[in-house]
């Protein structure tokens, strides 16, 4: 009990004060968003997302019992092998709150006075992106996750559909994405710095931990999730720069402006 307070203390300081420091000092003109564009894409990014909450089922069929007896630890490669944690429902859902709070600190960033329109679209469009990509994965590699081999979880859990969906993790794929976003927006105001980095990126790596301590997922499914969330952030933020950077430095747009 006394860790979960402590921890739930660290993430709300630790959340408390990025949103409080992020936003005030500077507000610059990232990203410049064709609205046509971005329509068209997110409406197939969305269509395909949707689609596989309809199709992965189909293509996904439940273990039956001989599939769930054949299962072998010594079959998962010894890197992954780490990942073989009692089931902790109490841990996952703390990576859902490590998750929320990753996604929340990216949204309110792109809050930036009179450029949070465009800052959104990129960042929906990231969280689109590597959602429609990170499903799509989960249904056709179809790894076992890491409780399915444990004899102490329910065969009925372990039957379900989404015990299929180990690779990989969804939940490192979108917060990496959010961090990355975030960092991303901070960087270009304030430059690169080291400590920042390691506070927006804070929750993504708890949420990482804990979907591995919690039987959920193996290492490499939270690694390759951080890499390809990171890498669609990254690009997409890329592809939306703005040519033309507005800077107005103050407190709430009082100050002096800057454009080149």
């Amino acid at each position: 009990m006394e860790i979960n307070i402590n921890f739930r203390a660290s993430l709300l300081a630790c959340s408390a004060f990025l949103l409080i420091i992020l936003p005030a000092a500077l507000s610059a003109q990232i990203f410049k968003v064709d609205k046509t564009q971005f329509l068209t894409v997110t409406s197939g990014l969305l269509a395909i997302d949707l689609s596989n909450n309809y199709l992965d089922e189909k293509f996904i069929e439940k273990p039956s019992a001989a599939d769930l007896i054949s299962l072998d630890k010594d079959d998962v490669p010894f890197f992954d092998q780490i990942a073989f944690q009692p089931y902790s429902k109490s841990l996952k859902d703390w990576s859902d709150y490590t998750a929320i709070a990753a996604i929340g600190i990216a949204t309110y960033t792109a809050f930036d006075h009179d450029y949070w329109m465009d800052n959104l679209m990129v960042f929906s469009e990231i969280m689109l992106a590597q959602s429609a990509f990170a499903k799509w994965t989960k249904t056709f590699s179809s790894r076992y996750r890491p409780f399915v081999y444990d004899a102490e979880v329910s065969d009925r859990k372990k039957r379900e559909y989404n015990s299929q969906h180990s690779f990989y993790s969804m939940h490192s794929s979108t917060t990496f994405a959010a961090s990355t976003f975030a960092y991303y927006y901070y960087s270009q105001n304030f430059g690169k710095s080291i400590p920042t980095a390691l506070l927006l990126y804070s929750p993504s790596v708890a949420t990482a931990v804990l979907r591995v301590a919690s039987a959920n997922h193996f290492p490499s499914d939270v690694v390759t999730g951080a890499v390809i969330g990171s890498g669609f952030s990254y690009l997409i933020c890329r592809i939306h720069r703005s040519d033309t950077v507005v800077i107005n430095l103050g407190f709430n747009n009082i100050g002096f402006s800057i454009k080149y």
